[in-house]
């Protein structure tokens, strides 16, 4: 008979991923009417492709000033089955706000030959950073790219900053510019696999951006970028969009609605900083089904350069826990189940690592990161995301499957899955202060188990025999 282990963590303990003891699946003899979580195995959604994270020029300088014990510990904290299990990464083509300062691959005006290219700015930090992951996993490391803007001389506003626009005049450049810098990575052995376009192409911000309309999105696609791509024999994907849920549906219904850009297009990247809009996600997912829809960034966001790093309390592992507040890591979980159930097959966090301010940042535009690398206290520490995060990541292996589920109640939040190895997982997240109580049945096997998650708590449930 099978049972089902009970993976546990609390607002009120500071010791997460407890192991509860088994609970014995028994045979739905009866009929259980109320109280459950009813799981469906045989009514399979997408596939799960996996867990990552950004891996910015601010994540690598904050690893380079670790010592060799504290980056083992990163590297096994974020790319080990014992960890968050990542098994993908996020990089930016060129300067992003998490970068030591602006700069871009070709700063020479008028190149459009593009003779002074060059990616020698990553290599203090960024490609050993990669190096060394990759070194860790002993494989490849899956990257998706996304650019944040153009070099300073092909945008209408002659600036890396504050939105502008990419010339028309150098869209053929600027395609080639990124086929450049994709040939460029895969001859240090980092080829990338997936790109986006654009992050945030509707965000005029105070660091590097770049304005698209979804036309010109489309336009830049069919016409430069996809035709340059396929002569330089990149088989990669593209990812539309690259922004927040609101607006996905309709960027991708005008992209789409262009035979050339359905073919050029392998998916869609969403940012959830504008709100829930699970439904929008559904929306794609039911009228384009084919493309992946791909979670490429998110964080909470900090004021003033709040420290990340105030309180330090043992978890009982090798590197001590921040005690960021619950509630951060609790927005984590929350959005990542309604993206799962609604779509998303493939989620990124933003920067894997950062500092006791939330940076380094050259615009000041402080973050929090599942994991902090405090200068001041020479500690690595977890953040309550990571706790969120690796309750899933850690889980659901890529190749797993959304499953269906229906539960009694509206105010926990359910995810479920089948993993290739035919473990059902279902991730139970309860915001509310008070325990809560169900059945879970598992449908396709007739079993049932009553379990309970206590108040402010997320839990892993594995059916397995």
């Amino acid at each position: 008979m099978s049972q089902v282990r009970v993976i546990q963590s609390m607002k009120s303990d500071p010791k997460w991923f407890q192991e509860k003891a088994p609970v014995p699946m028994q045979p739905d003899e009866k009929g259980q009417e109320m109280e459950l979580l009813m799981v469906y195995r045989d009514i399979p959604y997408q596939t799960v492709t996996g867990f990552g994270g950004a891996l910015t020029e601010a994540s690598a300088m904050n690893y380079h000033d670790m010592d060799e014990s504290q980056k083992q510990a990163f590297l096994q904290d974020c790319f080990s089955p014992e960890g968050l299990n990542y098994n993908s990464g996020r990089i930016h083509i060129g300067a992003c706000d998490f970068s030591r300062g602006l700069y871009s691959y070709c700063d020479t005006p008028g190149d459009t030959e593009l003779k002074t290219f060059t990616i020698d700015c990553d290599r203090p930090y960024t490609l050993p950073f990669l190096q060394d992951i990759k070194a860790f996993r002993g494989e490849e490391l899956p990257l998706l790219a996304s650019p944040w803007s153009p070099p300073a001389w092909m945008k209408t506003n002659g600036d890396m900053l504050h939105g502008g626009k990419l010339k028309k005049e150098y869209y053929g450049v600027y395609a080639q510019y990124i086929v450049n810098f994709l040939k460029a990575y895969e001859q240090e052995g980092l080829p990338v696999e997936r790109l986006t376009i654009q992050n945030e192409p509707k965000a005029v911000q105070i660091w590097e951006s770049c304005i698209y309309t979804a036309e010109e999105e489309r336009e830049f696609l069919c016409e430069y970028l996809r035709p340059a791509l396929d002569q330089a024999g990149w088989t990669g994907k593209v990812l539309i969009w690259d922004h927040n849920k609101e607006r996905v549906y309709t960027r991708a219904k005008t992209i789409l609605e262009d035979p050339r850009a359905r073919k050029a297009v392998g998916g869609i990247a969403f940012h959830w900083y504008s709100g829930d809009h699970f439904d929008n996600l559904r929306l794609v997912r039911e009228q384009y089904p084919e493309f992946e829809l791909v979670f490429t960034e998110g964080c909470i966001e900090l004021n003033g350069g709040t420290s990340m790093s105030q309180k330090a309390v043992g978890d009982g592992g090798a590197i001590s826990t921040s005690q960021s507040p619950w509630e951060f890591g609790e927005c984590y979980a929350y959005d990542m189940i309604g993206d799962f159930n609604n779509g998303m097959s493939g989620f990124l966090d933003w920067n894997v690592l950062l500092d006791e301010r939330g940076g380094m940042n050259h615009v000041d535009n402080f973050c929090g990161a599942p994991l902090i690398y405090d200068h001041n206290e020479k500690k690595l520490l977890r953040q309550s995301s990571y706790c969120f995060i690796r309750h899933m990541s850690a889980y659901v292996p890529a190749g797993s499957r959304v499953v269906a589920h229906s539960c009694y109640r509206g105010d926990i939040s359910v995810a479920t899955f089948l993993t290739p190895e035919e473990k059902l997982v279902a991730v139970v997240l309860n915001q509310q202060a008070e325990d809560v109580s169900f059945v879970l049945n598992d449908v396709s096997n007739n079993t049932l188990a009553p379990l309970t998650v206590p108040g402010k708590s997320i839990t892993t449930l594995i059916v397995e025999e």
